[in-house]
């Protein structure tokens, strides 16, 4: 990790001028909020399309703490255990696909420089 930073101190490249929480909040605004998680009934490793992708240690190491604090508060509050294949990851990558779709390609790179010195 660097402890240098050419962003201003408490933003990061990633925010863009909004808070990952307005992402999040926008995007689950799409889904009917009423709605229960989608029926269990999906064997994800025979009928999805599996793939794997390698991530810096420290990188895995959040996506695993940010998914557990995730859980930990759907079960306290909705007696819902997520499920990582199921639920969890399809959620990062589609958010996280949403974001990477709506930023300019000026932003890339700078971004990745920020990936890099965050998590390597």
């Amino acid at each position: 990790m660097s402890d240098e930073s050419s962003e201003p101190e408490g933003t990061s490249a990633l925010d863009h001028g909004e808070s990952s929480t307005d992402h999040a909040k926008h995007w689950s605004n799409k889904a009917d909020q009423g709605a229960t998680l989608p029926a269990d009934d999906v064997d994800v490793k025979s009928d999805w399309v599996g793939m794997t992708i390698y991530l810096p240690e420290d990188l895995r190491e959040e996506l695993e703490l940010v998914f557990q604090e995730h859980n930990l508060e759907c079960k306290r509050s909705n007696s819902v255990d997520l499920k990582k294949l199921r639920y969890y990851y399809p959620l990062v990558v589609a958010l996280g696909l949403e974001r990477v779709k709506s930023t300019s390609t000026d932003d890339i790179l700078p971004l990745l420089s920020y990936i890099t010195d965050e998590y390597e």
